[in-house]
């Protein structure tokens, strides 16, 4: 964002009003630094007289007006009009003045209708990151919080983390379905990397992980088009809420993470009960109630994972993963598993269920374990050959002596057993 429009700057104002610095006011907002400087020391009530200002066509209307009447099938674009005057009028203005002068001539555009709509219970809630700067034990932090908001009851609640990763992106969107209740039908989020690998709106490519995460928890996932942050206005108009009414929790100094997070879990539920739903008339946390028996179930289990691929098991019980081996039960020979990765561990899933656990990114290239390679076979693999006993004593650890005949007194006792 290059300028600030009015409700920025009254933003602003209540920011700096709750100690904000300025510099992080710029921040959140995406702007310089002397811009939020220069608009706040200007009185809000202060008449723009930009638009009064002399320009540099001011008498050169007829020549303007005959270049534009050229183009009978509708007004030209500003760079043909410029490049027309100065060479055939020798103008030495700048493109910017001529742009200006059109427009002003043009009068004001027309005005774009928005479609207003408000989706049944229980059915969408929107999710975005947003970014603050916290004190953590005194040591001045930058916190990313993933604010979530259901569509028809208007509950908010924000997760806060110390990272962006495709982790915590996961590992957000569950904090807040509990917190919620439920799942939701759709959630519509922006065009983050995170989620979507390639392109954006509606054409736009989930990342693998994030699509096997979406399916797993049963929502589908509604991408906003692209630079069009009123597709989720009741989150875009959260976070600047949340960044003023909620600046004492920020300004606080926290001891942990989890000290701020259960903070902000109380003052949700203060909002709630505060704030009042514009479609049931009635209060948020009411409304949300009444919402959250629609709601989907939450997962049963599920680990946030970052990665996601698909393997198919060679004839010694492997898959590759990250430049490493992982064995899986025999039985799966041959058939293609789903391979996880999560925050320490690799998680091999077939059939619906998860196969094999093992340490993630261990300092092992082949990382293996025995009893995949036990029981019995199955009507397409069968099982490996068992194994010997001296192949038992070697992955004991022991000796070629330890294959010795029984001691003599042994046989003694044998012999002796046998003669009675």
């Amino acid at each position: 964002m290059a300028t600030l429009r009015e409700e920025h700057v009254r933003l602003a104002r209540e920011m700096v009003a709750r100690a904000v610095s300025v510099r992080q006011v710029a921040a959140d907002l995406g702007v310089d630094e002397s811009t939020v400087r220069y608009r706040l020391a200007r009185p809000a009530d202060a008449p723009d007289g930009r638009r009064e200002r002399a320009s540099i066509l001011d008498g050169w209307t007829e020549r303007v007006t005959a270049v534009v009447a050229r183009f009978g099938d509708g007004p030209p674009a500003a760079t043909v009009v410029h490049e027309v005057l100065v060479r055939e009028f020798g103008f030495r203005g700048s493109y910017q003045a001529v742009r200006r002068w059109l427009r002003r001539q043009a009068g004001p555009r027309p005005v774009q209708a928005v479609r207003r709509i408000e989706t049944p219970p229980g059915v969408q809630a929107q999710h975005d990151w947003f970014t603050i700067e916290v004190r953590l034990a005194g040591v001045p932090t930058r916190v990313y919080g993933l604010i979530g908001t259901l569509s028809h009851s208007r509950a908010r609640f924000v997760w806060v983390s110390t990272t962006m990763s495709q982790l915590a992106w996961q590992a957000g969107h569950l904090a807040l379905f509990q917190r919620y209740g439920g799942v939701p039908l759709w959630v519509r989020i922006d065009n983050l990397k995170t989620a979507v690998a390639t392109g954006g709106g509606p054409t736009a490519v989930l990342t693998p992980a994030f699509t096997t995460f979406a399916r797993a928890c049963g929502f589908g996932v509604d991408v906003c088009r692209v630079r069009t942050p009123q597709d989720k206005g009741k989150t875009e108009r959260s976070v600047g809420v949340t960044r003023t009414s909620e600046a004492d929790l920020w300004t606080t100094d926290w001891p942990t993470l989890p000290a701020l997070q259960a903070a902000l879990d109380a003052r949700a539920q203060e909002r709630a009960a505060q704030r009042s739903c514009p479609i049931t008339g009635t209060s948020v946390a009411v409304a949300h109630a009444a919402e959250a028996v629609l709601l989907q179930p939450l997962p049963t289990v599920h680990e946030p994972f970052d990665c996601v691929v698909a393997r198919r098991v060679s004839r010694d019980a492997l898959v590759s993963f990250e430049g490493r081996r992982y064995s899986v039960p025999f039985a799966w020979v041959g058939h293609t598993v789903e391979v996880r990765g999560t925050a320490d561990a690799v998680v091999v899933l077939a059939g619906g269920a998860e196969v094999a656990r093992h340490p993630r990114r261990t300092m092992r290239r082949l990382v293996l374990e025995p009893t995949h390679y036990e029981g019995p076979g199955t009507p397409t693999v069968r099982a490996p050959v068992p194994l010997g006993h001296r192949a038992r004593l070697q992955l004991a650890g022991l000796p070629a002596t330890a294959v010795v005949a029984r001691p003599l007194d042994a046989y003694v006792a044998l012999v002796q057993e046998a003669c009675r």
